[in-house]
């Protein structure tokens, strides 16, 4: 073997191999820093602005499309918020963000004003003195659900959040809860009955007024979409 010689096709195919790797490890990382490129941008386009999305709505999934009449009905039965994704304080989770940019391949567009469904405790609320859903608005009011995250909805919450649904709601409450008070409560005649529900239905408004004062809370049929507090 002779070491004073060298081989150039051999040679010439050891630099052919090795540009090779390196031409496909940039491509990869060309790659990979275009994905979070478009990450961050739908990320900074769920904090932006709300703006009109054009979409063709029959390449749509129908079974996600909802009113807004059926939004607001399910925030009130359950005591939720329908606000803006750009006061949402919880984390989007990366699945959220995948699903927006394989809807904007799909219809060759660039989406934003994204609306959240979940617990006002979720949002970064504004002083006026948790199950969230991501909705993308489309025309005529109405809502294609993007995303869904997070555990069930108890469905206890439904009837603990009755009382605050409206005024009627409140009212029948505590009417319930007044007769419940007098059934529990010996009583002589049904005169003396209706005198203890009357009676004990004004005093358990009173109470029921100073704490709902306290907890600065509010009907929400009234603040189902309000991004301020209570």
């Amino acid at each position: 073997m002779n070491f004073n010689t060298v081989d150039l096709e051999k040679e010439l195919d050891r630099l052919k191999e090795k540009n090779q790797k390196q031409a496909v490890l940039s491509e990869v990382d060309n790659i990979l820093q275009e994905a979070e490129r478009e990450d961050l941008r739908v990320t900074a386009s769920l904090s932006g602005e709300q703006s009109p999305n054009f979409i063709d709505e029959s390449l749509l999934d129908d079974s996600k499309i909802y009113s807004y009449e059926q939004i607001k009905q399910i925030c009130i039965k359950y005591r939720l918020r329908f606000l803006d994704s750009k006061v949402f304080k919880g984390e989007i989770p990366y699945e959220a963000v995948s699903k927006i940019k394989a809807l904007e391949r799909e219809h060759n567009e660039t989406f934003s004003g994204f609306k959240i469904v979940a617990p006002k405790e979720l949002f970064q609320l504004e002083d006026k003195d948790s199950d969230p859903l991501l909705f993308l608005p489309l025309k005529n009011g109405r809502y294609y659900l993007i995303h869904k995250w997070g555990g069930e909805l108890n469905v206890f919450r439904s009837i603990l959040a009755f009382p605050l649904r409206n005024f009627m709601s409140m009212f029948w409450f505590l009417v319930g809860v007044s007769i419940l008070f007098s059934l529990a409560v010996p009583t002589p005649s049904w005169h003396v009955f209706l005198f203890l529900v009357v009676h004990s239905f004004i005093a358990i408004c009173g109470i029921t007024c100073m704490l709902v004062f306290m907890a600065r809370e509010n009907f929400s049929s009234t603040e189902w979409n309000s991004k301020y507090l209570s």
